[in-house]
C-alpha cells in the first residue's frame, strides 16, 4: 500500500521518450513491440535500403541501478520532495541475509539495484534508463519513418537498436557505450548481438556480407534471434517462429495429457482453452509459406485428437463442433482481430503513426 501511494505521488509528467518503452505500461505488450520493430524493418526493405539491427543485452541490468543517480535524476524532475526522501532513507538502510537450508548468513548492506517484486520497481527501473532511450532516440541517426525517429525500441531491459546503414549503427552503439558508462549499466558483449536484413528487391542490396560492429570486442551476426519470445529472421520470415509455437504447442498438449488423462471432457475443454488457444504473437504472422502454416494447423489438430482420445482418421469438423473449441483459422483471425484493437487504443503515437501509415499504402 505505502508503495502503491509512493508510485503516485512520484511518477513524472515527462513523457518525452515513453512511446521507445513498452515495459510495464498499461496498453503495452512484448507483441506491440516485436511489431513496431517488424514494421520499421518493413518500411525499410520494401523501400530498397538495408536495415541493421542490434540486440543489446545488459548485465544484470537491474541489480546495478546506483540509487544516488536515481533519485538526483528524480530531483531534477521537482518530484514530492518527501516521497524522495523516504526512498533515500529506505534504499540507503536496506539490510539483507542468505538463506542455505538451516542456515542464514549475518546481515549485510545492499547498495545498489531495484527491489525484486516492488510495485516501485518496474517504474523506477524505467525512468533510470529513460535518459539511455532519450540519448540514443535524439542523436540524430538510425531508422526514421516519416518524422518520427524509429532507432531504439525497448521493453524494460530489452533494446533492440535499428539503423539504415553501417556506420549510423556503429556510431550508435558508440552514443551507447558512453551513456552506459555514465550511468553505471554494463554490456554484455558475449550475449549482444547484430543482424542485417537485406533489401526486399536483391538488386538493391549492396554486398552480403558487412564488416562486424565493434562495442568493446567484435560483435557476432546471427541469422536469427529470439527477441521477446518471437523468433525474428534476416529475411523476416515466420516460418521459424511458427516451429516455435509448434513445439510449445506440442509441449503443452503432452503436459495435459500426462496431468489430466482421466478428467471428464468439460474439464479436459476448459484445460485445452487455458493452456493451447493461447498462443504467442500469432497475430504477427505475415510472412510465411503455406507449408509452414499448414503444419501448425495439423499440430493443432493432432493436439486435440490426442489430448480428447479421438482416433486419427475422426473427421475434424464433427470433433470441433462436439467440443466447441474454435478451428485453427479462427483462432487465427481472432488473435489479429484482438491485435487490432489492442493498436488503436494503445496511447502510443508510434504504433499509431505506423497503422496510420500502413492505411494509406493500403
Amino acid at each position: 500500500m505505502l508503495e502503491n501511494v509512493i508510485l503516485q505521488r512520484i511518477q513524472s509528467s515527462r513523457d518525452d521518450v515513453s512511446c521507445y518503452q513498452f515495459g510495464f505500461k498499461k496498453g503495452h505488450s512484448t507483441g506491440l513491440c516485436t511489431y513496431m520493430v517488424k514494421q520499421t524493418v518493413e518500411y525499410y526493405t520494401l523501400g530498397g535500403s538495408h536495415v541493421f539491427l542490434c540486440f543489446v543485452d545488459f548485465t544484470k541490468a537491474f541489480d546495478k541501478v546506483n540509487y544516488w543517480k536515481l533519485f538526483r535524476m528524480l530531483l531534477n524532475d521537482s518530484l514530492d520532495l518527501y516521497c524522495i526522501k523516504l526512498l533515500v532513507f529506505w534504499y540507503s538502510n536496506q539490510m539483507a541475509c542468505v538463506r542455505w537450508r538451516n542456515s542464514i548468513s549475518s546481515a549485510f548492506h545492499i547498495g545498489n539495484g531495484t527491489k525484486q517484486g516492488g510495485i516501485l520497481s518496474p517504474y523506477l527501473f524505467t525512468y533510470y534508463v529513460r535518459d539511455i532511450i532519450s540519448s540514443m532516440v535524439n542523436c540524430g541517426v538510425g531508422c526514421y519513418v516519416g518524422e518520427y525517429c524509429m532507432n531504439l525500441f525497448a521493453y524494460a531491459d530489452d533494446m533492440v537498436l535499428l539503423a539504415p546503414a553501417w556506420s549510423a549503427m556503429q556510431k550508435m552503439l558508440n552514443i551507447l557505450k558512453t551513456v552506459c558508462n555514465k550511468y553505471d549499466i554494463a554490456i554484455n558483449t558475449q550475449k549482444t548481438v547484430c543482424m542485417v536484413v537485406n533489401p526486399k528487391c536483391s538488386s538493391k542490396s549492396l554486398c552480403e556480407s558487412f564488416p562486424q560492429f565493434v562495442l568493446d570486442q567484435k560483435l557476432e551476426f546471427v541469422t536469427s534471434f529470439k527477441y521477446l519470445g518471437h523468433v525474428l529472421m534476416n529475411n523476416m520470415s515466420d516460418n521459424a517462429d511458427i516451429e516455435r509455437e509448434m513445439r510449445n504447442m506440442f509441449a503443452r498438449c503432452h503436459m495435459l495429457i500426462s496431468r489430466y488423462k482421466y478428467c471428464s471432457l468439460s474439464v479436459k475443454c476448459v484445460l485445452f482453452r487455458t493452456y493451447c488457444l493461447c498462443m504467442y504473437n500469432v497475430s504477427l504472422w505475415k510472412n510465411f509459406t503455406t507449408t509452414g502454416l499448414s503444419k501448425m494447423k495439423s499440430c493443432y489438430h493432432k493436439c486435440i485428437k490426442k489430448f480428447f482420445g479421438f482416433a486419427r482418421m475422426d473427421s475434424m469438423s464433427q470433433i470441433l463442433i462436439m467440443l466447441r473449441l474454435p478451428s485453427f483459422d479462427t483462432v487465427l483471425h481472432n488473435a489479429r482481430i484482438s491485435f487490432h484493437k489492442q493498436c488503436h487504443v494503445t496511447s502510443n503515437c508510434l504504433i499509431h503513426y505506423l497503422l496510420l501509415l500502413s492505411d494509406v499504402s493500403m
